[in-house]
């Protein structure tokens, strides 16, 4: 768990206030693994004094690929970061996603800025030489297109195990990414045991949990949680426990940062929260 100075390389704009940020940082690629983020900090200097949770898409020796969403003055100010700045980054954290086992197809859902997490997956799987897979990317339109860039590195664009969708249908399919994955399926399921990873807002999550559970299938979900600390210092991250048996209070709440962000599906509740 590295804390280190990273140097901006680059900071893409994608569109749609999407980015790319690529930094250098050295030792970050010890411990990497799919699922895992850094909590890193968006100007240099103390202010903003809180860094922010974001998802590792990919890892190339000292070289790091952050995607991002510009939507607040946080984000703002990272956008604002030239080649040749330097940022803390703390990372990576957390638990990451079970690789699959060989005999498993792995059916990977991510929508919007959680798609960095499967990309990660993806190409973990790649390197382990598993080719039963399948991804479900989904975004809003055209617009937010810059949210699938990780993958163009990683599979040729034809490539049918990766499969878009736009909620407007300005590309691939019609629709929210549950229902294209529902839709393939009904075309043609998989052979042999499935395995489920998904990455999103809590909405999606619950239609991914809801959908694996109908069709009895294991499945694995990060959760896009607020992160003061990153460390489990601040407890402001917190998902509810649903094997919780009303005993021991302390139980009752997970921390993100330490215990998650990857859950189990069936392990966390996906609706509510502490305040609601």
């Amino acid at each position: 768990m590295p804390d280190v100075r990273a140097r901006v390389e680059q900071n893409l704009d994608l569109g749609g206030d999407v980015r790319l940020l690529r930094l250098r940082a050295l030792g970050v690629e010890q411990g990497m693994a799919p699922g895992r983020f850094a909590m890193l900090s968006v100007a240099d200097g103390v202010e903003p004094l809180l860094r922010r949770p974001f998802s590792i898409q990919r890892v190339d020796g000292d070289l790091v690929d952050v995607l991002y969403r510009v939507v607040g003055r946080g984000t703002a100010r990272l956008a604002a970061a030239q080649k040749g700045d330097w940022l803390d980054l703390l990372g990576p954290l957390g638990t990451s996603f079970r690789l699959p086992e060989p005999d498993e197809t792995a059916v990977l859902l991510g929508g919007g800025v959680g798609i960095p997490p499967m990309v990660a997956l993806a190409a973990a799987m790649i390197r382990a030489g598993h080719r039963a897979w399948q991804c479900f990317v989904g975004v809003a339109g055209q617009h937010d297109s810059g949210c699938w860039s990780g993958f163009q590195a990683l599979v040729p664009a034809d490539d049918p195990r990766l499969v878009r969708a736009t909620m407007d249908g300005s590309v691939g399919f019609e629709g929210h990414v549950v229902a294209a994955w529902r839709d393939a399926w009904e075309r043609e399921r998989p052979g042999g045991p499935v395995r489920v990873y998904a990455c999103g807002p809590m909405v999606m999550l619950r239609a991914v949990r809801d959908e694996a559970a109908a069709l009895g299938l294991p499945c694995q979900v990060s959760v896009e949680q607020v992160m003061g600390c990153g460390l489990g210092v601040c407890t402001g991250c917190v998902v509810e426990n649903a094997r919780w048996d009303g005993a021991n209070p302390y139980q009752r709440w997970l921390l993100a940062c330490r215990e998650g962000p990857v859950f189990d599906a069936d392990h966390v509740v996906l609706e509510g929260g502490p305040h609601g």
